[in-house]
């Protein structure tokens, strides 16, 4: 983006405008076919026991056959930020904007562990791509706006302004910083204000409305004991936010791999049924029952929250793995605050801190985003506590690094600490001409008798010549001169001979 243009800023601002009206119709409605089938018919016949068995069963069964008609919808989010990023735009031919809405609905409605988040950026990802091509925008402005409806959405649905801002700006290279970047994250930023505002507007006209995302104001004070705990407490997060990703790939590798959707379908929602029946925390995404969670935390056991945060995520997988489709990122946070909770009951110490650097840890290693981590969770724990959820992320993200074992891509190539400049040589040159300065006159004089005695002490010396090689070469000089000597005594006369004029009478006398 070369030209801050107007056209461009009223573009974001109906943009943000729009996102946040779908996000709060989207939610509204999802929020109300939530209570009439989990609150207000259940209390209609009487709340039996069975009845999250029954109500997942239906809803395997109406997941199944919705795949095997209309394919695998709603779409991931790994799989919509690929295609954002292979071709810059989101695909909505083929009514695939339809598909991922209804395919969302059915997911959320029966109680699936998972988030809406992935069926909204397939939706607000293709209706901006829509009207792009209808407006016929030119290509690097079409891919700021998606961008900018991208994050809008995300920051609007987990209540966190900076969210979209903060995996742009770590995406991109952020020591390089030039006009078109400060231009473009100033339109993002006025896109999420006026999505917040849309979001607002159209929320409220929605009942019974409820605090979501939120929980319980944990004790914030620092005790030595808790700073001791901080780096471990990184390390089992990064690890189990590694036992997320490997999950995740499990389940994405059963899926490839199923031919008929309809029996696992069916299977995830007797299983997720039989799960809700032993506790209704895993059902649902755990955006709305977070709160009421860690309130009830205080009284749980070790145990209990540990198999609630590894529960979690397993039934997740394993509805991802069954065609129950939809986005991990509420469950992710749910799961990292119940094991966090379980550490800090375990260690009572500082349990704001733990709690925060632990969920810090395992989330950014899921996101490979330690900015947008801590941009995420600017909201849900104390503002004072941002700069050590960063450094968890950012640990976290390193020590898997550096594991050899664990085969971990470089995400945090862009956040490098700061290098130090080398030293220069000029210093050991003063310190050498200081100390020779300070050395004795004597020392020095004595020293320079010692270098001038070996230096005539190693010269070359030359071996005197023997005296019968030089007789020898006398006598020989004298045998050639004597050899020689007639010939010298001759050449005169020829010379007289040849340097006479010629005449007429000593032509005669040759002849």
């Amino acid at each position: 983006m070369n030209k801050f243009k107007l056209a461009l800023f009223g573009y974001s601002g109906l943009l943000g405008l729009a996102v946040g009206v779908i996000v709060a119709l989207f939610m509204g409605f999802a929020e109300i076919g939530h209570q009439l089938l989990w609150q207000k018919l259940p209390a209609l016949i009487g709340n039996p026991r069975f009845y999250p068995l029954i109500l997942c069963t239906i809803g395997g069964v109406a997941i199944g056959f919705f795949v095997k008609a209309f394919g695998r919808y709603p779409r991931t989010l790994q799989e919509s930020f690929t295609e954002y990023h292979e071709t810059q735009r989101i695909d909505y031919h083929d009514g695939k904007i339809v598909r991922n809405l209804l395919g969302s609905l059915i997911v959320l409605l029966f109680g699936a562990s998972l988030g809406p988040e992935a069926a909204l950026i397939a939706i607000i990802g293709g209706l901006v791509t829509y009207v792009a091509d209808r407006r016929k925008i030119a290509e690097s402005q079409r891919t700021d706006l998606i961008e900018f409806g991208i994050g809008t959405s995300l920051g609007v649905i987990f209540m966190t302004p900076l969210f979209g801002v903060g995996r742009s700006v770590e995406r991109d290279d952020w020591q390089v910083v030039t006009e078109s970047k400060l231009k473009k994250y100033v339109l993002y930023i006025f896109t999420t204000f006026t999505g917040f505002i849309g979001y607002l507007l159209a929320y409220g006209l929605f009942p019974n409305q409820e605090q979501v995302f939120a929980i319980r104001r944990l004790e914030g004070s620092f005790t030595w004991q808790g700073l001791l705990l901080v780096i471990p407490m990184i390390v089992l997060g990064a690890l189990f936010g590694k036992f997320f990703l490997v999950l995740q790939d499990k389940s994405d590798q059963l899926n490839q791999r199923i031919r008929n959707p309809i029996p696992l379908a069916i299977f995830a929602g007797i299983v997720l049924g039989v799960l809700g029946m032993i506790s209704p925390y895993f059902l649902f995404s755990g955006e709305h029952n977070l709160l009421s969670f860690t309130r009830q935390a205080e009284t749980m056991s070790f145990l209990i929250l540990l198999l609630i945060g590894f529960g979690k995520v397993g039934i997740t997988m394993f509805c991802l793995a069954c065609n129950w489709r939809g986005g991990t990122i509420f469950p992710m946070i749910f799961a990292s605050i119940a094991v966090g909770l379980a550490f800090a009951n375990l260690f009572p110490y500082s349990p704001g801190l733990l709690v925060a650097v632990f969920t810090a840890s395992a989330c950014a290693v899921i996101l490979k985003q330690p900015l947008a981590t801590a941009c995420l969770f600017l909201l849900l724990f104390p503002v004072e506590l941002f700069l050590w959820i960063w450094l968890a992320g950012y640990l976290g993200n390193l020590f898997l690094q550096r594991l050899p074992f664990f085969h971990e891509e470089q995400t945090i190539n862009t956040f490098k600490l700061p290098e130090l400049p080398k030293r220069t040589k000029a210093p050991k040159k003063k310190k050498e001409e200081t100390s020779v300065a300070k050395r004795d006159v004597s020392e020095l004089r004595k020293a320079a008798a010692r270098k001038q005695a070996a230096a005539t002490e190693t010269q070359p010396k030359v071996a005197e010549p023997k005296k019968e090689l030089l007789v020898r070469k006398d006598v020989q000089k004298d045998e050639r001169k004597s050899r020689e000597t007639p010939r010298t005594q001759a050449s005169p006369r020829t010379r007289e001979l040849t340097d006479a004029p010629r005449t007429r009478s000593s032509r005669h006398k040759r002849k």
